[in-house]
């Protein structure tokens, strides 16, 4: 359960800043008031889809669906940012603020999900021992991850964050196997 939660915490510590400075790059930075604004308009629709969705689908199944969502739409805007420079400016914007919409979801709805089966899934005495460890071991995942996977084009001297958006979306979809092992070995 640790190395999920940590998992999940690296990458959204590594999504986050780099939600800003994509965003800049796409659409200016004159704009980014105005895409906080329509994050938070657009989470309320896909917070509620995602309600129903939970009322229909275990939690255990929504920890496959939703890193598969994340996962490959992630890898989608890699090649879109990697490929996508010499495109018409109107669609670079709204690929602009739909990254910033789609990150600002992956920590509402990916972190909650977590905490809700990992609360669903252990009794309450485990929990009070073990969650301080799980969340200790998230940490040290929000350290790693930023550094490693953020600071990599940098290192290697890219221009763009595609090599960094490409390799969160592949640890996105890590969280699939990690999550069936635990239920796997997990009475």
């Amino acid at each position: 359960m640790g190395a999920i939660f940590a998992l999940m915490i690296g990458v959204y510590g590594t999504l986050r800043p780099l939600k800003d400075s994509v965003f800049i790059k796409l659409v200016g930075s004159s704009h980014l008031p105005f895409a906080k604004t329509v994050s938070v308009l657009g989470l309320l629709p896909l917070v509620m889809f995602y309600t129903k969705l939970l009322e229909k689908v275990s939690r255990e199944k929504m920890l496959v669906i939703l890193p598969g969502f994340y996962g490959v739409f992630t890898l989608c805007f890699a090649l879109a940012m990697g490929f996508g420079q010499d495109v018409d400016t109107g669609i670079v914007k709204v690929l602009g603020y739909a990254w910033y919409l789609f990150v600002e979801s992956f920590g509402s709805l990916m972190i909650a999900l977590f905490w809700a089966f990992a609360a669903d899934s252990t009794e309450s005495i485990s929990a009070k021992k073990g969650f301080p460890l799980v969340v200790a071991i998230g940490q040290l995942g929000g350290v790693i991850l930023p550094y490693s996977v953020g600071g990599l084009p940098h290192r290697l001297g890219c221009k763009t964050d595609a090599l960094s958006i490409l390799c969160l979306g592949l640890l996105i979809l890590l969280i699939i196997p990690l999550i069936r092992y635990f239920l796997k070995v997990t009475p």
